[in-house]
């Protein structure tokens, strides 16, 4: 089950997220957004992305 993290909303099936280490993950969430390219991707400077992987759109905190 893909959790995401409530702070920078990466997707992970882990219990703590890759990329800022927060362990306050929600599964509630929607939309899916997959960065290849963070530094040359239109959607991932909008959204402030800057690593690479799978993203979700909207996170509901707990």
């Amino acid at each position: 089950m893909l959790r995401a993290c409530s702070i920078c909303r990466r997707l992970t099936e882990k219990r703590e997220c890759d990329v800022c280490k927060n362990k306050d993950l929600s599964e509630e969430w929607s939309g899916l957004v997959v960065i290849a390219n963070p530094k040359e991707s239109m959607i991932s400077q909008k959204l402030d992305i800057q690593t690479s992987g799978m993203y979700a759109q909207y996170v509901r905190s707990l």
